[in-house]
């Protein structure tokens, strides 16, 4: 079976092969499948297969299947018989197969020279292209590709030599070409040669041009020397070095050009670098005059400033110049706060005001002594005594007197420097050059801000950003809104806000307490500040300066030559123009365009620059045309100053990021000094009290209640905290009296706090006159003094030590005061109200309801008429009266008078609807029980009139609770005498309809007139008490809360009533003999119900 399977594979690999030999078009063309000497067709390869089959190719295909001749090693007798048969043909195979390679190789070489057509034409077939046959024959083909060959070769000789010529001649025409290059470059140098030359000439003579204008007409000595110096010339002499300068730093010109120095050059470059450093330090010079005069400018000294800085702009340094004096200002600046906040100034500070202080106590000690016959006759101590209470009082007043002092001389200081840059950036914002037309603001801001004002551009930046009509972040500050006053006025906060807190936080806060008491005194002093340098900015120039300035009147109108005068001034500089502050948050400190305004008075050297439909007109500061005359606009007033942003930003009221930014550290210690000193005496409030029985055992006590002593301590520490808002008393200014209300209110709420953790809770039946309500009858009377002394503390702080010279200022301080200590008072007010009054009332309304419950469960109205001995009492006199004024007396008399009116008039209420609602369930009613009512009617009013009284209010018994209560008692009577149903031929909706045309109905409540028709009615119709199975009192109670409400018990009657009336009509049915009362009660009640119900929510 294994010599099967061997005979079939060799004998299908050697069919395959031959099967490759066989159909080779070429290989069958050219005879190349001739193998052992014998040649085999296509057709004769399909009929005799077998005997065709060279035995090469069955070797090689044998020896490529079966390398290994053990696998087809067989014994039955195999096409093959050994592996060395195999591996001797198929290396014959290969050879054979090697020398057919050799002759197809051959062959393809010379078919491809004689006949390319035998080669071409199969490739192309084989790419897809189709080839037309000829119908000439072979030796016909032959002899035309051979001439074609020919020709082409002709063709290919021809080429190549009239390439050769071709090569030759653009040879020649580039060999020209190359010489009338170099001869082009000669002439071209030298040309351009010339043209340099006559550059440097022409520089050389506007160099020898700008040098004869310094000789002539320039007085260059008193430039050099520093004497008086004409702006004019100034200005000239430095338009004419800056052309000069550079002139001389052209390359062409400078001493190290290759071409060497020129002599008339450097014999002009001396001169020149003289010149240029004495207008230099000319410029200097006044710049430095400048900026060190006092903070009200003149229009002369703007003038000088605006020349200078025309001087800086010519020399193109106008960026430097101005950042050098901003920064020279904020040195300034830096200095003052450096010499107030500093702990050696503190502390020097405190030791002199004590060492005067007590000089001066000794001295008045002794005065004492020399004129006082009293004051000898006591003793060591008790003088030692007065002494330190005349030192103590001396030192806080020097001490006072020096914070003052030094408070003043740094906001002197400061606005002074403030109103130096506030004057540049006005001359930068009004002065264009008349030959760039650049503005001399934006061209200091299109230049690097310095590091030292880095801060203050990031601030300005992040307000810039967060302004909502800025679609895209930008990282630069804007041009239009550019201003050098802002950047100078942040940083100058945000270096003193630094400074404060190093300060409170030296050597641990040892210094806390003398820094935060310099606030007031600072906050002052800066608010004076501020005001003057926003009158500053508010008016284009002093009021000193305005006569001098509108007698110039429009005929001054000064010339020059351009770009060199002395008076190209502005409108800011040449009228009294009002810059209006402009504090919204779109623009974030409105300096950028508030110096660029005003009215003219005279025209500017370059005003016929100006094309006339923009520039005819004077602008406002906000670029708006002017309305009015400058001089009928108000000056700043305290409202403008406290929302500028100059003021916003200095206090730190407005912090970002939380960057702290001005006073903010210190106001913010200050007030924590101020709770400090106010929650001092909270320590010793509402203390727990501890006591124990004989046993040991601890014993609940109630806690400890404030004397009046504490009371009034917690009083003085209000006013001595509200007086520092006093300039007199404190050195601060009245605006502080709302910041220091702050922390008042958050002791006032502290003290709450533990007054209502000593409160007793009472529940609504506990017994009268017991220790918790005595108690907490005593913490109200210690929240009324609080109240009244919180409420009080303005007025006797800022009013009346004044009076009655008091100012307007004290007066709308303590107004302010007041109003900003409301929360303290509301919640003082609500603490008693809900922890002590109204469960006090509710206690005392709980009696009330006992008493009056005793008019049913004794009968007190019934008719009796074995024992008429009663109908001579009266209920209210035995049961009321009495209890009244046990209330007036125990619980009103202790309270105060604003608390003792809350709880008479609530039990007024109460009383007055209780007694009302019980008098209308009595049933039956006969006369005598309607006479014996109307008394005690009269009598009821007369002892609520007394205990409303006693409350100590002003309002009578028609006033309270907007007088319902008092108008349904006054009804009550009319009610007890209405005879309608005494006329049966009415039917019930004629008796309801006369009923509700009454005009006592409006003041009654429907229960009340619902019930007492039940008094009418049949004894089948249950009362609506027994229908719910309570009692009387009960019922009434269910309807009148214990607070004196009574709206949400209407409905629940009504419904009661309906159940009723419902309940009798199923019994009347059935038993309807009964002819006891009025049997239109039911029908009446149905009627007057939805009516009166619908009034009531009316």
């Amino acid at each position: 079976m294994a010599s099967d399977a061997a005979n079939t594979m060799g004998t299908s690999a050697a069919d395959a092969l031959a099967l490759l030999l066989q159909e080779d078009p070429l290989l069958l063309q050219h005879g190349l499948n001739l193998y052992s000497g014998g040649s085999v067709s296509p057709e004769a390869s399909g009929d005799n297969h077998e005997e065709s089959t060279d035995d090469a190719a069955y070797a090689y295909a044998a020896s490529l299947l079966h390398d290994d001749g053990s696998s087809a090693s067989s014994n039955n007798g195999g096409w093959m018989s050994s592996s060395g048969e195999y591996r001797q043909r198929a290396t014959e195979a290969l050879a054979e197969v090697d020398r057919k390679l050799a002759l197809v190789e051959s062959l393809a070489q010379r078919v491809s020279r004689d006949s390319p057509a035998k080669v071409a034409g199969p490739l192309l077939r084989l790419h897809g292209f189709e080839l037309s046959e000829s119908s000439e024959s072979p030796s016909q083909k032959i002899n035309s590709d051979a001439a074609t060959l020919t020709a082409t070769r002709d063709k290919a000789d021809r080429l190549e030599r009239q390439s050769q010529v071709l090569s030759t001649v653009a040879h020649r025409v580039e060999t020209a070409l190359q010489r009338g290059v170099t001869r082009m470059e000669s002439a071209t140098t030298r040309l351009s040669r010339v043209l340099e030359l006559s550059a440097t000439l022409k520089m050389i003579l506007r160099l020898q041009f700008e040098a004869r204008k310094l000789g002539s007409g320039l007085d260059l000595e008193s430039i050099s020397q520093g004497g008086v110096i004409d702006l004019r010339d100034l200005t000239r002499a430095a338009a004419s070095v800056a052309v000069m300068e550079d002139l001389l730093s052209h390359p062409s010109l400078s001493p190290a050009s290759q071409a060497g120095t020129i002599d008339v050059v450097e014999k002009l470059r001396p001169g020149a670098e003289a010149v240029a450093k004495s207008v230099r330090q000319a410029a200097a010079g006044l710049m430095n005059e400048l900026q060190s005069q006092s903070t009200s400018a003149t229009v002369s000294s703007l003038s000088r400033l605006g020349a200078t800085l025309q001087v800086y702009f010519h020399l193109g340094e106008l960026p430097d110049a101005s950042w050098r004096a901003v920064t020279s200002a904020f040195i300034t600046a830096e200095k003052a706060s450096d010499h107030l906040f500093h702990p050696t100034a503190v502390k020097r500070m405190k030791e002199s005001a004590q060492s005067e202080a007590m000089a001066l106590a000794e001295v008045e000690a002794a005065k004492s002594k020399d004129g006082k016959d009293d004051f000898k006759a006591k003793d060591s101590r008790q003088r030692k005594k007065h002494l330190d209470v005349i030192y103590e009082r001396l030192y806080i007043r020097k001490l006072r007197e020096k914070r003052t002092a030094a408070a003043s001389k740094w906001a002197t200081e400061v606005s002074d420097a403030s109103s130096r840059v506030w004057n540049l950036h006005r001359v930068l914002a009004a002065r264009n050059d008349p030959v760039t037309r650049k503005n001399f603001l934006e061209v200091v801001a299109e230049s690097a801000v310095p590091k030292d004002f880095a801060g203050a551009e990031e601030v300005l930046l992040q307000a810039q950003n967060e302004n909502k009509d800025i679609e895209t972040v930008a990282d630069k500050l804007n041009i239009q809104d550019f201003s050098l006053f802002s950047l100078f006025w942040v940083q100058l906060c945000l270096r003193l806000a630094g400074r404060l807190q190093r300060l409170l936080k030296y050597d641990g806060g040892s210094l806390e307490s003398d820094v935060a008491s310099l606030y007031p005194a600072v906050r002052s002093a800066s608010l004076e500040m501020v005001t003057e340098l926003h009158d500053v900015m508010q008016m284009g120039s002093a009021s000193s300066d305005e006569a001098g300035l509108s007698s110039m009147g429009s005929g001054w109108n000064p010339t020059g030559v351009m770009g060199g005068s002395a008076v190209l001034e502005d409108s800011v500089f040449l009228g009294g123009a009002v810059v209006r502050m402009n504090g919204s948050l779109d623009d974030p400190f409105g300096r950028a365009d508030e110096a660029a305004g005003g009215g003219i008075l005279g025209a500017s050297a370059d005003a016929w620059t100006h094309p006339s439909s923009t520039y005819d007109t004077a602008l406002d500061a906000d670029g708006s045309r002017p309305t009015a005359d400058a001089s009928s606009l108000p000056s700043s007033s305290a409202l403008a100053v406290f929302t500028s942003q100059e003021w916003v930003t200095l206090q730190g009221e407005k912090v970002s990021d939380g960057v702290p930014m001005g006073f903010s550290p210190l106001r913010s210690s200050f007030l924590e000094q101020c709770k400090k000193r106010l929650f001092t005496p909270l320590e010793f409030m509402f203390q727990e009290a501890v006591s124990v029985d004989e046993n040991g055992v601890a014993i609940p006590v109630l806690p400890t209640l404030p004397s009046r002593y504490d009371i009034a301590k917690i009083d003085s520490n209000i006013r001595e905290e509200l007086s520092l808002a006093d300039p007199r008393q404190g050195g601060g200014d009245f605006s502080m009296a709302t910041m220091i209300s702050d922390p008042i209110v958050s002791m006032v709420h502290e003290f709450c706090v533990l007054a209502k953790r000593a409160i007793s809770e009472i529940d609504d039946d506990v017994e009268a006159g017991t220790e918790a309500v005595t108690h907490n009858l005593k913490v109200a009377s210690v929240m009324s003094s609080l109240a009244s002394f919180v409420r009080n503390a303005p007025e006797n702080t800022y009013v009346n030590p004044y009076r009655p010279s008091q100012s307007p200022q004290h007066e709308e301080a303590s107004h302010s005061c007041r109003v900003a200590l409301l929360p303290a008072l509301q919640e003082i007010e609500s603490l008693v109200k809900n922890t002590i009054l109204t469960p006090l009332t509710r206690v005392l309304n709980s009696q009330v309801a006992t008493a009056m419950s005793k008019m049913h469960r004794l009968g007190a109205y019934l008719q009796n008429s074995r024992d008429d001995s009663s109908q001579a009492s009266s209920f209210v006199q035995i049961h009321l009266v009495d209890l009244f004024d046990n209330i007036a007396s125990v619980y009103l008399t202790p309270l105060p008078n604003e608390y003792a009116s809350i709880v008479a008039s609530t039990v007024a209420t109460f009383s007055i609807y209780s007694f009302v609602s019980n008098a209308a369930m009595i049933r039956p009613l006969g006369e005598t029980s309607r006479l014996r009512l109307t008394q005690d009617l009269a009598d009821f009013e007369l002892s609520l009139e007394q205990l409303v009284f006693k409350g100590g209010t002003s309002l009578s018994l028609s006033q309270i609770a907007g007088g319902k209560p008092y108008s349904e008692l006054r009804a009550m009577r009319q009610l007890l005498y209405w005879n309608m149903l005494d006329d049966k031929a009415l039917s019930p909706a004629e008796v309801a309809k006369a009923l509700l045309r009454e005009t006592w109905v409006k003041d009654v409540r429907p229960s009340t007139l619902f019930h007492f028709l039940f008094s009418f009615a049949p004894t089948l119709l249950t009362s609506p008490h027994h229908f719910k199975r309570m009692d009387a009192h009960q019922y009434v109670g269910a309807m009148i809360k214990l607070d004196g409400s009574v709206d949400d018990g209407e409905a629940s009657a009504w419904m009661t009533t309906m159940a009723c009336c419902d309940a009798y009509q199923q019994r009347e049915s059935v038993d309807g003999s009964m002819a006891d009362g009025d049997r239109r009660v039911g029908a009446i009640l149905m009627i007057l119900g939805p009516e009166l119900l619908r009034r009531r929510r009316q």
